[in-house]
């Protein structure tokens, strides 16, 4: 088992654990340890497999869940080794218009893109242009972290195991939300600038930046784009026909899933997400189109360990080992434990692994705003299961996998749909206590209850103030008061309201980015603005506003 044979100190030290802190060496081997035992038992102590959902049990299910969360259109899909055993759209494409969702549709599948792009790299890891264990700058000498020992000993594997040292979501800002002006450069240089929250290699922290750095990875070592070189040596193929990653020619620009999700109160569709013909500066971390029929192909040869049923080698079965290895330990909840008897969590390479009812189980979701995926698989069983959703309801890709999953296991059925809604609900009670223990500090869910204390003249706030990694960003004065703009996140616009010491509040004036955040201006003992912070105004609000990574200096 690939596990255990990570166990091997040879193939330890090739794939840098020992470069690990002792922390997080002892934690991995842990880790590693478990999974192999697990196995061990896992054939004499695990019964029978069963043997799925019916397609009307899949059918029931879809309805209910979209109408328990307000979600329009789904498409469901499971394959058992080389055959698709379902495949159907439910719901609309978009709310007011008749069009169904079909397996041909296209969504957006956000993050589980990255699995796209680790393939790519395995694929020219098989062709020896590059290493896992090679370090970053020998690909792109500019590559610079903020701690210059980190920046020496940067490895590939490093840039896609989320162990980098920097704060989940660093740099987020600078691909949503879309349309904005970022290129692929500016995110590159940008990461110099963040301090890291934790030492190299030590904690897993959810980001997507260096997901971009990795599809430049693949440019230079290819000497094509990776949007190019994902569309030229995985999906065409595997024949993906209806799944791009890079510009959708004008004749396939038809049977788009939209985005929805609540605005201020009501189903809404997320214009600012409809599906583009152009791939964002984000497309190596989450920005590939697909259609359910090709993302059946895609699961297909990742249970072929890189064939695929036509006998295509995308890459070698060592490459998959390599996918599939655990690299950075996770974190279990209670409620993992509770409902999938699960110990372990890992994350591999573009994949997380964990072990569910004595299964080893590899998966992926993918979250943009208005569209959901999730690609979960069972390679024990050779089983593979989608769902990708045209709204913001996590609970429903969930309810819909989980239910679909155990249906597979040795397991009593349970009621996924009802247990998210409990869950919803829980929240809903304690964040509505919240504000009853809210403190003065930013960042709490109720404006600090401080004096309000300005400057004389609201317009001595006003002006030019830039970020080393953000860039610029302009205080305006109108009529009805201060005006937040910036220069190359045109979303990011709004009238600032005064809530506390020189501290306002930026309402977006989309609505949809439910992303409104506190702006702490920083005045000198003579009156004059030096600068400007920024932190969410709800801590519940998706962490990939990351504002708390912004430091502001006027520019006046």
């Amino acid at each position: 088992m690939l596990f255990c044979k990570l166990l091997n100190p040879s193939h330890a030290s090739r794939r840098g654990l020992r470069q690990y802190s002792l922390p997080g060496a002892l934690q991995l081997g842990v880790l590693l340890a478990g999974l192999c035992s697990l196995n061990a038992i896992a054939g004499s102590a695990i019964a029978s497999e069963r043997e799925g959902p019916s397609d009307q049990a899949i059918a029931d299910l879809a309805q209910r869940a979209m109408a328990a969360f307000d979600v329009p259109g789904m498409a469901v899909g499971i394959v058992r080794g080389n055959e698709t055993v379902f495949a159907q759209g439910f719901g609309v494409r978009e709310i007011g218009h008749s069009e169904p969702v079909d397996t041909l549709t296209m969504f957006k599948i956000a993050s589980n893109s990255k699995a796209f792009t680790t393939t790519a790299l395995a694929i020219l890891a098989d062709e020896g242009k590059l290493e896992w264990d090679g370090k970053l700058t020998s690909y792109i000498p500019e590559f610079k972290m903020y701690d210059p020992w980190v920046t020496s000993h940067f490895t590939v594997s490093d840039m896609l195991t989320h162990r980098s040292g920097l704060g989940k979501g660093a740099g987020d800002l600078m691909f949503w939300p879309e349309p904005n002006l970022y290129t692929q450069a500016d995110i590159v240089h940008a990461l110099q600038f963040f301090e890291p929250v934790s030492s190299f290699r030590t904690e897993y922290a959810y980001d997507n930046s260096m997901y971009v750095v990795a599809g430049e990875v693949v440019a230079r070592a290819s000497g094509q784009s990776w949007n190019a070189f994902v569309q030229n040596r995985i999906m065409q193929p595997l024949g993906m026909q209806r799944c791009f990653a890079d510009r959708i020619p004008a004749d396939e620009m038809h049977n788009l899933a939209v985005p929805h999700g609540i605005v201020e109160g009501k189903l809404s569709v997320i214009e600012r997400g409809r599906i583009p013909d152009q791939p964002p500066v984000s497309a190596s971390a989450g920005g590939i189109i697909c259609s359910l029929d090709a993302m059946l192909k895609w699961v297909k040869t990742q249970l072929g360990r890189g064939t695929s049923p036509d006998g295509i080698e995308l890459f070698s079965r060592a490459q998959n080992q390599e996918l599939w290895a655990p690299q950075t330990i996770m974190s279990v909840s209670e409620s993992s434990y509770e409902f999938n008897n699960t110990h372990f969590k890992a994350y591999g390479l573009g994949w997380r692994l964990a072990d569910v009812h004595g299964y080893k189980e590899v998966s992926h979701t993918g979250t943009l705003a208005g569209m959901l995926s999730y690609v979960l698989m069972i390679p024990e069983l050779d089983l593979g299961v989608i769902v990708m959703i045209n709204g913001s309801s996590s609970a429903t890709r969930s309810a819909v996998m989980n239910t679909i999953v155990d249906s597979f296991m040795p397991v009593e059925p349970r009621d996924w749909v009802k247990i998210n809604q409990d869950e919803i609900k829980e929240w809903q009670r304690t964040h509505q206590q919240q504000p009853q223990a809210a403190s003065d500090e930013p960042g709490n869910d109720e404006p600090a209850s401080a004096p309000i204390v300005l400057l004389d003249d609201l317009s001595d706030y006003a002006g030019r103030y830039q970020d080393p990694w953000f860039g610029e960003i302009t205080i305006e004065t109108t009529d009805a008061g201060l005006y937040f703009r910036a220069a190359k996140s045109p979303r990011l616009n709004g009238p600032l309201t005064p809530t506390g010491a020189h501290q306002f509040v930026a309402n977006w004036i989309d609505r949809s980015l439910d992303g409104d955040a506190y702006v702490q201006f920083v005045v000198n003992d003579d009156g004059k603005v030096e600068g400007m912070t920024m932190t969410r105004l709800h801590e519940w609000s998706d962490w990939s506003f990351d504002y708390q990574d912004l430091n502001f200096t006027s520019l006046e």
